[in-house]
């Protein structure tokens, strides 16, 4: 008699996905549970849902787990600081990607600075909490940048630098040509935009 992973491949039939409550196997759920995990860490089938699989191809995204593993390379790789999650959609489905997401902002390898903004980080060594591995202007700027906005010199920032004011500016207030409606910062930090 075949294994019960090879009992499981007989199963899949071309691209269709087969749900595991679907599987009539001689088997008890846990083991039937470890075969899969087998056969997805083998990348023979992959995870598309949550109790759904699939036969593994190249153009079929990968399990979670595997997911947070191609965003942390990918972040690692990147000479960005700031990443949009629409960059990492072709690693996986919306969900996956979500998941590997927030497993990454848990174990402080990213800080999300805003509504589908994330930061490269690293756990800061005074408090302990992740932190990103350049200023919050800087982090702005980018972010910014990203969202295809154009940023310009705040106007505390041009009055301290032609001289009609002593106060020195905080580097937090930037000046955006279009209108913004996300906030960006962390740990409740913020950049202030102002319209210029």
């Amino acid at each position: 008699m075949s294994s019960l992973t090879e009992q499981i491949l007989e199963r899949f039939t071309g691209g269709d996905t087969i749900a595991r409550a679907d599987l009539t196997l001689p088997a008890n759920y846990d083991s039937v549970g470890r075969a899969l995990g087998d056969l997805v860490k083998a990348r023979k089938i992959t995870r598309v849902g949550r109790g759904r699989y699939k036969l593994a191809t190249s153009s079929v995204p990968l399990s979670s787990g595997t997911i947070a593993e191609a965003i942390s390379r990918k972040v690692s790789r990147s000479k960005r600081n700031v990443f949009l999650r629409g960059d990492f959609d072709k690693l996986g489905s919306y969900d996956g990607v979500g998941r590997a997401l927030k497993q990454l902002t848990r174990t402080g390898k990213l800080v999300q600075i805003g509504y589908g903004l994330y930061a490269k980080a690293e756990v800061s060594p005074f408090n302990g909490k992740p932190a990103p591995l350049v200023g919050i202007r800087r982090l702005a700027i980018e972010a910014l940048g990203r969202l295809g906005k154009a940023v310009d010199v705040s106007s505390f920032d041009k009055a301290y630098n032609s001289g009609r004011s002593t106060q020195v500016p905080t580097g937090r207030t930037l000046a955006v040509k279009d209108r913004v409606r996300r906030r960006i910062g962390y740990d409740g930090n913020y950049v202030v935009l102002e319209r210029a």
